[in-house]
């Protein structure tokens, strides 16, 4: 029997898709298989697939085509169900983007490290920038509910082999994640209603909530690309990065922090649009307030017709880091928004949290 099964998502990267697969196939590790899933994509990126099956019948890879883009979380549920549902009793399942190429060594190590860490459920790589090789990418994650987001610690900083052979964290990128597959049958899949982004802090938060750790791993190593990027060409990153983000620490925060947390997000969102709306991004900071909107009132998975919307290019931009950062234009509407938003925001935290009880 296999003990590990590679479940790869790809939309739309012909080219890096091959890469990723072939970084997976030359793995030292061979105890395994390869289950890919196409998000419905239009660059032939499932003809390149099948093509590299049939030139390379010595690996057990399959290909799944769905039929329409499921999203980062549909896609890799489709691998990572096919895979549970086969007749191989795999220890392991590890998602892996398509932008991602392991080390060879990658999968082994952690495969060992799981085998003799049964505290851990999850097991990251550590990633670098596929463009720049000697910095750290990604070394853990962990979750900040006093600035409503994740610390990188590693972020950014060049490997001179100093650091820890493990740490570990709040959560980790699903680029390079190896889960233990009776973990993945206790909490579930991925998160579909994200859609996209967060869907793996939150399968980490419910790996920590069922009482496992998140490890990652330094003699597993691996490089990613960091994707596209879509944020500066349409509104895609923008809406369901905020939307995913607030419903996380709608859905997580401590209850003594609950107020602040309230406070803080309302915040960051009045400094983002009124910052868009000084660059003229007009569409962007229309996302912004959606993203905001459907936070609070439960509505997930893929975006509504007319969120999602090709924006202009601009070379001016703003940044606001506090209400008083502010134009006095701006400021003084600062607090009428916060305000009128927050007691429907903690209304919608008691929902959303009666709603996963």
């Amino acid at each position: 029997m296999k003990k590990t099964a590679i479940c790869i998502c790809n939309y739309n990267k012909k080219e890096m898709v091959i890469s990723c697969l072939k970084a997976v196939s030359e793995q030292k590790e061979k105890d395994i298989d390869i289950y890919i899933c196409d998000n419905a994509s239009t660059d032939g990126s499932a003809e390149a697939i099948s093509d590299f099956i049939r030139e390379h019948g010595e690996y057990d890879i399959t290909l799944l085509a769905n039929k329409e883009n499921l999203g980062g979380a549909g896609g890799f549920n489709r691998a990572l169900g096919a895979a549970l549902d086969s007749e191989e009793a795999y220890s392991y399942l590890m998602c892996v983007d398509n932008d991602c190429l392991l080390d060879e060594g990658c999968v082994g190590a952690l495969e060992d490290y799981l085998d003799r860490d049964p505290s851990s459920g999850m097991a990251a790589a550590k990633i670098y920038f596929l463009d720049n090789p000697s910095i750290i990418q990604c070394f853990g994650l962990d979750i900040s509910y006093e600035l409503c987001g994740t610390i990188s610690p590693y972020f950014g900083k060049p490997e001179d082999g100093s650091g820890p052979d493990v740490i570990y964290s709040d959560a980790a990128p699903a680029c390079a994640l190896m889960v233990r597959s009776d973990l993945i049958r206790q909490i579930g899949l991925l998160p579909e209603e994200n859609y996209i982004y967060w869907d793996d802090t939150t399968w980490c938060y419910r790996a920590r909530c069922a009482g496992y750790r998140i490890a990652n791993v330094g003699a597993a190593m691996a490089l990613h690309g960091m994707g596209q990027r879509a944020e500066i060409r349409n509104t895609f990153g923008t809406y369901y990065s905020w939307r995913n983000q607030i419903r996380y620490f709608m859905l997580t925060s401590p209850q003594d922090k609950l107020y602040d947390v309230a406070i803080r997000l309302l915040t960051d969102v009045y400094l983002e649009v009124t910052a868009d709306y000084e660059c003229h991004r007009a569409k962007r900071a229309a996302a912004v307030m959606a993203a905001l909107d459907d936070a609070l009132h439960g509505i997930t998975g893929k975006a509504r017709e007319g969120i999602i919307c090709d924006i202009p290019g601009s070379d001016h931009d703003v940044v606001y880091e506090s209400v008083d950062s502010l134009p006095d234009k701006y400021r003084a509407g600062a607090e009428i928004f916060i305000y009128s938003h927050y007691e429907l925001f903690i209304n919608a935290c008691d929902r959303l949290r009666k709603e996963t009880e």
